[in-house]
């Protein structure tokens, strides 16, 4: 029987845990309990349970910390934990030190019966390889080595022969795949250690290879004509052991006929997984595939400006126009590839064209809080692929646009008088505010004059000068407030002023007030 100690701090909570399923019937024997982490640590030394079934929220020590001290002590214990609290992000701290499970209270029957059968078979597994010759250990060894180039290289044509003969010669040859899990700073390493021996027990238990070592990696050396050579059933097989974390990438390269020939292979992967951050995660790729994805980010090109490509995003989220917010994210994705086929220069370049945005931004928008919206910048270094990023930079931007009042929820006219509010000053005209808002330049005259009573270059002028008596009555000189509200010409200025003002413009610089 394996041994199944109960941790909780309700005492009829640990009792019905002892009854709620046939615990014996999948194999466990609950040898011992505990009502707090501390008892729990000190229980588990002298124990040594097979599985352990922990409340996560405990007063004193809570289940995390238990998990985190008892991992230090023993990498292979299965840990379910039980929550009351629907709260994923907690619990994703316990996940990272590698437990089997997350279930929330009221405890589900049929779920823990899963997982129990789960973890039974998990140990059973085990029990048998431990009774097999430690022949497949020895083999990884090897190819952790074969992968680092081997020793000496008097030694390289022994460890070759060495390496073929513990390997075989499979009739349909091999097939190398190299994992990165995820890249992310703020998953541990101990999560990725986990996945490697989840996919190691998958693989050997179907004889289907051998998973090692190839850091930063995990590799896969699939025999041909196994299970693992279907690229559906090896995706299947990764997705399993990647878990509820489920982020990784996964390269395969070209079939090869033995095993003197895998410390190539390794190389020609190596290169193209440097390109991961432009791979799709959760896929399974292929050499060809990292060709298509990288034809188009040939590198070396002038690098655009990006002051000048800020102003597509920013004419985007300041006219509302959220369905051009992805298509220039990724236009200009594109010629920053064309400038350098660098993850770290692309996402510098995208961090400083969003800073600049952000900025010009707040300028015209108060509400904005600086300091919230530059997170945006942290959170893109955090980024782990391209497609990802871009999209989290869509769905940010789209909803800058709601919070300032943008969204395509407001009313057409309501959206353009308020851009003609900010902008007064530039050289506006109907045609190239019906192209960025996305109409007809004639429709939107007409929906123009119905909405405000007048026509778009009246409407216009009456803003321009509606600003410039505030800017006369602050002190600015008359050509100075020409050129502030949009007239180049001082002439045409004072012409406007007397036709809609009735006065000129020194009317209002001597203290007038007349509208």
């Amino acid at each position: 029987m394996y041994k199944l100690m109960i941790v909780d701090d309700e005492p009829m909570i640990r009792k019905g845990l002892h009854t709620i399923i046939d615990w014996e019937s999948f194999g466990f024997a609950v040898a011992g309990e505990a009502a707090n982490g501390q008892e729990a640590m000190e229980k588990h030394a002298g124990l040594k349970p097979d599985l352990i079934l922990m409340d996560i929220r405990m007063p004193g020590m809570d289940g995390i910390e238990t998990i985190e001290a008892i991992r230090r002590a023993d990498k292979e214990c299965h840990i379910l934990i039980l929550s009351g609290y629907a709260d994923f992000t907690y619990a994703k701290q316990a996940i990272a030190f590698g437990v089997d499970g997350y279930i929330l209270k009221p405890v589900d029957e049929t779920e823990l019966e899963e997982y129990a059968e789960r973890i039974a078979d998990a140990l059973n597994r085990k029990s048998a390889n431990k009774a097999l010759p430690q022949a497949d250990e020895r083999i990884e060894k090897v190819l952790e080595e074969a992968v680092r180039g081997f020793g000496s290289d008097r030694q390289r044509e022994k460890d070759i022969e060495q390496l073929s003969v513990a390997l075989g010669r499979p009739a349909e040859g091999f097939r190398l795949v190299l994992i990165e899990w995820s890249r992310s700073a703020e998953l541990p390493i101990a999560l990725f250690a986990a996945a490697r021996r989840r996919l190691r027990d998958i693989v050997n238990e179907a004889d289907a290879g051998w998973v090692f070592a190839a850091e930063p990696y995990t590799a896969l050396l699939a025999k041909g004509g196994s299970p693992a050579d279907s690229e559906d059933r090896l995706l299947d097989w990764i997705r399993q052991a990647a878990g509820q974390n489920g982020k990784f990438i996964a390269l395969a390269g070209e079939r090869f006929e033995s095993g003197g020939e895998l410390a190539a292979c390794f190389g020609r992967l190596q290169q193209p997984m440097k390109a991961s951050f432009r791979l799709r995660e959760g896929c399974l790729h292929t050499l060809q595939d990292v060709v298509k994805v990288t034809a188009g980010m040939p590198g070396n090109q002038p690098l655009p400006s990006v002051e000048e490509l800020s102003h597509w995003l920013y004419d985007a989220v300041d006219t509302g126009n959220e369905e051009a917010i992805p298509k220039a994210l990724r236009e200009i994705g594109g010629r920053l590839w064309n400038h350098s086929a660098s993850e770290q220069t692309v996402k510098t370049a995208f961090a400083q064209l969003l800073t600049l945005l952000i900025n010009r931004l707040a300028a015209n928008y108060s509400e904005l809080n600086m300091q919230e919206e530059l997170t945006a910048v942290t959170e893109l270094y955090k980024q782990t692929n391209y497609d990802a990023m871009l999209d989290g930079l869509a769905e940010r931007l789209v909803d800058l646009i709601g919070r300032i009042g943008n969204s395509s929820s407001v009313p057409i006219m309501k959206r353009i008088t308020a851009y003609i509010e900010r902008h007064y000053n530039q050289n506006l005209k109907l045609e190239t505010i019906a192209e960025r808002f996305n109409y007809n330049s004639g429709y939107l005259g007409k929906m123009f004059k119905a909405h405000t009573g007048e026509h778009f270059n009246t409407y216009l002028d009456q803003v321009r000068l509606r600003h410039a008596v505030e800017l006369l009555q602050q002190g600015y000189k008359v050509h100075q407030v020409s050129e502030m509200v949009g007239y180049a010409n001082v002439d045409y200025f004072h012409a406007k002023f007397k036709k809609y003002k009735g006065v000129s413009p020194s009317y209002y610089k001597t203290g007038g007030t007349k509208n």
